[in-house]
């Protein structure tokens, strides 16, 4: 892509597919009810065990929501979502980037974080097929979050959330550090085509 804007990106997103991190939980309470149902070893030793793992569960969430990856470029010719070209994660799905067009992106929303801005690439009709969410169904769904929380390696063959889109409406959101909502909409407006908006979203006191 040609020069342009290029941010840290914070958040599991960035590396995870969206919505994984809520699997930890999953994971301490199945633990958790495991060392109350059974009576030995004795009730110290679970409670201790328990509280182990609660403080494993926090340091993983906490490492995990506060990561860094340079994993946002937007210039002249569209915007960039995921990790970068030089990576050496595994994982060849996990690996693929997200690349729109100014002419796929209808509007782009920009709201103030405590950890720098948020922005929404909201999609126009004129977004291709794959740029879209997909169909998957209930079932489909809860196929792959069921493979997630059994093998958590699972991720491997998943999108990370950068490259995967929202829906109702159509969209990417990306969480950008130490980025204030001024520069980033100064800079992207100079990047995107006249008929594509950028707004500033200010919250009401």
């Amino acid at each position: 892509m040609q020069e342009g804007l290029s941010a840290p990106v914070i958040g599991p997103s960035t590396i995870l597919p969206r919505g994984f991190l809520w699997l930890a939980p999953v994971w301490y309470a199945a633990a958790a009810l495991g060392l109350a149902a059974t009576h030995w070893p004795p009730v110290w030793f679970r409670l201790t065990a328990a509280t182990g793992l609660l403080g494993v569960l926090l340091t993983f969430v906490l490492v995990l929501s506060t990561m860094t990856v340079r994993a946002f470029v937007a210039d002249s010719v569209g915007v960039r979502l995921g990790l970068p070209a030089t990576t050496h994660r595994r994982g060849r799905h996990r690996r693929q980037a997200r690349h729109l067009t100014w002419a796929q992106i209808e509007r782009v929303r920009i709201a103030r974080r405590p950890y720098g801005a948020r922005l929404e690439f909201m999609l126009s009709q004129d977004a291709t097929a794959a740029a879209r969410p997909g169909t998957t169904g209930v079932l489909g769904k809860a196929g792959v979050w069921l493979l997630l929380l059994v093998i958590p390696f699972w991720y491997l063959r998943r999108p990370t959330g950068l490259a995967s889109p929202l829906d109702r409406p159509p969209r990417y959101r990306v969480a950008l550090r130490d980025m204030t909502t001024d520069q980033l909409g100064q800079t992207l407006r100079a990047l995107a085509p006249p008929d594509v908006t950028v707004a500033v979203l200010v919250r009401k006191r």
